[in-house]
């Protein structure tokens, strides 16, 4: 496949990009370089039209690019930038996105560590950041439903560059990412679907049975997580 990585000089997509590479032929968009991919464009995802002339000839897209900050201001670009992508991503009749959404959509500030998370329960947002996270899952929902274009938005959770196993169930490692994304981009049937991006646990804290059944990810790494910590 022909895959579009945003945000590819990230920790993320620096790990995709590695992943990816010896079965897809990749290209990165990203405001830095990006050494791993040789199709790189360096570019402004607030630009539409860098955007668009990215998203051509694609056959899908991970879509990871978030502008830093935990302001306002910062997260109405990252959801300019979102929309950008996805009518970009319309308009050159790419098929397939994969969007990074974020497990902290159930922060533990509503929802107990006790209770199990399902991709059904209701997002409570708790930061602008957040708040762009949810946004980016209803227009990915909108463009399947209005557009037929086909939709993963993964509810990525604690991910970290110098460390690839897991330690506890928020945790996604860098072989897990690397499969949760390329299911979400390739398994076949697919119109609208939400996933948790973490590795699997003897802690269920995520239902990660949805992700098996809706793209086929079965995670490879699991944490071992001690009982007085589930409290």
């Amino acid at each position: 496949m022909k895959i579009l990585i945003t945000g590819a000089a990230g920790a993320i997509g620096t790990v995709l990009a590695e992943g990816l590479r010896d079965r897809h032929e990749l290209r990165g968009f990203d405001c830095q370089k990006m050494p791993e991919i040789t199709d790189a464009i360096v570019g402004d995802i607030g630009d539409f039209d860098q955007v668009k002339a990215a998203a051509e000839g694609m056959d899908a897209v991970i879509h990871l690019v978030n502008v830093p900050g935990g302001q306002w201001e910062h997260s109405l670009q990252s959801m300019i930038g979102t929309y950008n992508v996805f009518d970009a991503a319309h308009q050159c009749s790419v098929r397939r996105i994969a969007y990074a959404s974020r497990g902290g959509i159930l922060p533990q500030s509503f929802y107990p560590r006790t209770l199990q998370r399902t991709v059904d329960m209701l997002p409570k947002p708790d930061s602008y950041y957040t708040i762009s996270k949810v946004f980016g899952e209803s227009i990915a929902y909108m463009y399947s439903a209005r557009f037929d274009m086909e939709a993963v938005s993964i509810r990525i959770g604690n991910f970290n560059i110098d460390r690839d196993q897991p330690e506890h169930p928020h945790h996604l490692s860098h072989g897990d990412c690397v499969r949760v994304f390329e299911q979400a981009i390739t398994h076949p049937g697919v119109e609208f679907e939400v996933v948790f991006g973490v590795s699997d646990s003897d802690w269920p804290l995520y239902d990660l049975d949805h992700g098996r059944e809706a793209i086929g990810y079965y995670p490879q790494d699991r944490s071992q997580v001690a009982e007085e910590e589930r409290k």
